[in-house]
């Protein structure tokens, strides 16, 4: 009793060892579903960091607005981050 024919069986063998290949090939190939997953995971982080970017981007933006239009931000920078004083105005220091 033949269930098979003759080019059924080469079907059947062709089947077996191509669709083993193929399978490898999708998942491991040039672009793979690894190198996709990769890729995806990589773009997450780069879009994460563009928040990031646009958030402290955002921040300067409103600060160079306030420093243009603001005297007393100015004089705030210029009190605390470089310990400049008014004419007459005595500073004191003290260790922390």
């Amino acid at each position: 009793m033949r269930i098979l024919g003759h080019s059924s069986k080469k079907l059947v063998i062709f089947l077996v060892i191509f669709a083993p290949a193929l399978l490898a090939f999708m998942v491991f190939g040039g672009r793979g579903l690894v190198q996709i997953y990769q890729l995806k995971i990589e773009r997450d982080k780069i879009r994460a960091s563009n928040t990031v970017l646009n958030e402290e981007n955002t921040k300067i933006v409103d600060k160079i607005a306030r420093l243009r239009h603001n005297k007393e931000e100015i004089e705030k920078i210029a009190r605390e981050d470089l310990g400049l004083a008014k004419k007459g105005e005595i500073i004191y220091q003290f260790e922390k």
